[in-house]
């Protein structure tokens, strides 16, 4: 895999842009062909928004779901690594705040993770202070 750092950590998935670009090329071409409606032409036009509609609901749970998997690794990996009652520092902490420190290896958790409590540290503040960046490959 490439190698990734915070420059280049972003993730944008291919297919999802792919039934972007499909559903508003069906939905140009379907609102070309509406001058005389059919039951027909109605029917289309209801799978192409059905289609935007799933395309926008599965992306919503696909990025919902993988946050609450980094939520509970952090949690998991904050408790294996960092010394009694540290993890607590978690709780002050924003859902995004805690999916930013993932990038975080486990010798700069510790530090990384007080200062971003104390200091109420943007997401984007949180991966940039990160200095040996640890890959998530696994993003959906």
């Amino acid at each position: 895999m490439a190698e990734q750092s915070f420059a280049s950590h972003t993730h944008r998935p291919t297919e999802t842009g792919v039934l972007w670009a499909l559903s508003m090329v069906a939905l140009v071409l379907i609102v070309q062909q509406f001058r005389g409606a059919e039951t027909r032409d109605w029917a289309i036009l209801a799978l192409t928004l059905a289609m935007f509609l799933v395309g926008w609901i599965s992306r919503a749970y696909i990025v919902r779901l993988q946050d609450r998997i980094i939520l509970l690794e952090m949690k998991v990996r904050a408790a294996e690594v960092l010394p009694a009652g540290q993890d607590a520092a978690l709780a002050k902490l924003t859902k995004q705040q805690i999916v930013a420190l993932r990038f975080a290896p486990d010798d700069e958790l510790g530090p990384l993770l007080e200062r971003a409590a104390r200091e109420n540290l943007a997401p984007k503040d949180i991966k940039a202070a990160v200095k040996n960046w640890r890959a998530d490959h696994y993003r959906t």
